[in-house]
């Protein structure tokens, strides 16, 4: 469950609310004025984030040298159609 709380009282009730994502996993959305500032998520959450993180720049790595790749095949192909 998605737990909203201001920071005014994240600041009153800290240790609540780490023992509420630790213990029993919940989130919560820190907000200020209404607006998201940040969250607090169990850690095994954030490790999965980060793995998941990771995986995406790799993939978008492989992306963009597959593109590289066909740019360089099309650039060979057009020096070779000028000789």
């Amino acid at each position: 469950m998605l737990h909203l709380c201001p920071i005014t009282r994240l600041r009153d009730r800290l240790g609540l609310y780490v023992q509420l994502v630790a213990r029993d996993g919940e989130r919560v959305l820190i907000t200020r004025n209404g607006h998201e500032l940040a969250g607090l998520v169990p850690a095994r959450e954030l490790a999965l984030l980060d793995d998941a993180d990771s995986r995406s720049m790799d993939y978008k790595a492989w992306q963009v040298a597959q593109e590289m790749l066909r740019w360089r095949i099309v650039k060979e192909g057009l020096e070779a159609v000028r000789k």
